[in-house]
């Protein structure tokens, strides 16, 4: 198969393009490897396990079989074949093998059959049963109208395997004697081998690698758009922090300014309280700014409800210069005939370093009703 599908099948399914053969001939145990090179098998390299011809005869006892085991262990391990698929080779003496004559017309699972059956009867004749022998067909033509058949103990197979895998090799497969090449070449050597293995089959690892790349491919795309969205998202909020900062002076000067307008407002309310009671603020204003005293700072002025009298709130460094203050209002007795009141008073710690401070509450009686007599009088006395 050519081309991209022949590729992929390549890629995707295994196929053994070498093999390890190990057997016991009558010159001695051998260690073959076998290569496939351009679609051609061929022997890349032999090695003779021992001189001694009397394996051949003793590889049917379990120290023959033993003994070739563990120096096929030595020579694979020597040249690190360790990971090439090892074949065992069946010696003839533990082999029953009958070419058979079939009925034309037979397709391979029906050759299969009638050739297990014709074993049977010569086993029988023997005083053997097919079922305690394990069995290889492979067909003598083209025709399928004959072919061979070997089979070969269980038991013996069972005896192998185990050998083998006590000299720490594992068999992947057992073939008959004189079998070999035709199971090297068999595009379906599960019909070649006892053990019946698989000829290709997935490859395993390189499926497990792609998959993981795709996955570990789809992962990473997910977190490249996440961290993409995850900028996105930062550099959005990055501007809207600038705006917000931005914005930030605007609404302090906002604030500021509603404050302001708010104190301007109350100042206002305070002023046509005044107006309404008939209460001369703005001379009021000039005999509060001219009755002064060094330490006192004056912080609220307001109006009763019927107009009769005034609340002055404020602040004295002490209360001598509280005394002074007071006694400036009642010698005003043109403008403030009524005198003043103190109504109450109390020193505020400072903070820090900064000195106490007496907080204290006036009140003065006012009659609205001869406020112009007042003013009258107040600026009879001036201009006197």
């Amino acid at each position: 198969m050519y081309g991209v599908a022949g590729r992929l099948k390549a890629y995707f399914y295994r196929t053994d393009d070498a093999f390890v053969a190990v057997s016991a001939a009558s010159e001695g145990g051998r260690l073959e490897k076998y290569v496939c090179r351009e679609g051609s098998w061929q022997v890349e390299e032999k090695i003779v396990l021992s001189t001694a011809g009397a394996l051949y005869e003793q590889a049917a006892n379990a120290a023959g079989l033993r003994e070739i085991a563990e120096q096929a262990a030595i020579e694979i391990n020597r040249k690190g074949w360790q990971d090439i698929p090892l074949l065992y080779i069946v010696p003839e003496t533990e082999q029953v093998r009958y070419a058979l004559n079939l009925p034309p017309g037979l397709n391979a699972v029906q050759q299969q059959e009638a050739a297990y059956w014709e074993l049977d009867d010569k086993l029988l004749a023997q005083g053997l049963s097919a079922e305690n022998f394990a069995c290889v067909c492979h067909a003598s033509d083209e025709s399928g109208n004959s072919c061979t058949i070997t089979g070969v103990s269980k038991g013996y197979l069972q005896e192998a395997e185990e050998t083998f895998a006590q000299a720490d090799l594992t068999l992947a497969d057992i073939v008959p004697s004189g079998g070999i090449m035709d199971y090297l070449r068999s595009q379906q050597r599960e019909k070649e081998g006892f053990k019946k293995r698989q000829g290709a089959g997935l490859a395993v690892k390189r499926i497990l690698a792609i998959w993981f790349a795709v996955w570990l491919t789809a992962g990473l795309l997910l977190l490249s758009a996440d961290f993409l969205h995850y900028r996105q998202a930062y550099a959005l909020a990055e501007q809207q922090e600038h705006e917000l900062s931005l914005l930030a002076a605007e609404v302090q000067e906002m604030h500021a300014l509603t404050a302001q307008t708010g104190r301007i407002a109350d100042r206002e309310k305070k002023i046509q309280a005044f107006s309404r009671q008939g209460m001369p603020w703005y001379s009021l204003l000039v005999h509060l700014g001219t009755n002064t005293a060094q330490g006192v700072l004056l912080t609220g002025i307001n109006v009763s409800a019927d107009g009769h009298k005034l609340y002055l709130e404020g602040q004295a460094v002490s209360y001598d210069c509280l005394a002074e203050f007071v006694g400036k209002f009642e010698a005003d007795k043109l403008f403030f005939a009524q005198g003043v009141t103190l109504e109450n008073s109390e020193v505020l710690k400072g903070r820090g370093n900064e000195p106490d401070k007496v907080q204290f509450s006036l009140s003065i009686d006012w009659e609205p009703n001869h406020e112009g007599k007042h003013v009258d009088e107040v600026q009879d006395s001036q201009s006197k």
